[in-house]
């Protein structure tokens, strides 16, 4: 991977990546009846966040822009599905696309330089408790589902 892929690579999947995960675990959150789905929701939203804004200092120090891509299509078909998908549809495709971001993740690791591959590393660490609580919840894990991601946060939410 050259620099200007490197760079490009950052932006789309780990900046990009969580402004689109915010955006799906709101929706999901506002759509979920049930309290502690719910409330399962709003910590994978609130993991995306703290996320979010942890990389903005690394993308300045990259020179790349914070902006957001406008994500309200694509959430908005998500939307229009969610009621119609069981949980264990839910945490099952949870589960291929934070699989999907986890290869591109340690691509951009891989590729690296070594005073930037500690964020890179973080972004696996982040994208592996999102994997977990989903793999947990097939499990029938649903009492410590959410450990992993709760230790990642600074502020959780009970």
């Amino acid at each position: 991977m050259t620099r200007a892929e490197y760079l490009s690579a950052v932006n789309e999947f780990f900046y990009q990546g969580e402004v689109l995960g915010e955006a799906v675990f709101a929706c999901f959150a506002a759509l979920e009846g049930d309290p502690e789905r719910r409330r399962k929701w709003v910590n994978c939203l609130q993991l995306e966040t703290e996320t979010k804004a942890r990389l903005r200092p690394f993308l300045a120090r990259l020179g790349l822009s914070v902006a957001q891509d406008d994500v309200r299509a694509t959430v908005a078909e998500l939307a229009q599905s969610y009621a119609s998908k069981s949980w264990r549809q839910h945490m099952a495709d949870m589960i291929h696309i934070t699989d999907q971001y986890l290869e591109k993740f340690r691509a951009i690791e891989a590729s690296a330089p070594p005073e930037e591959r500690e964020m890179a590393r973080s972004m696996i660490v982040h994208e592996t408790a999102l994997n977990d609580f989903a793999r947990r919840e097939l499990a029938g894990d649903s009492a410590q589902s959410l450990d992993g991601i709760l230790q990642e946060l600074r502020y959780p939410i009970r």
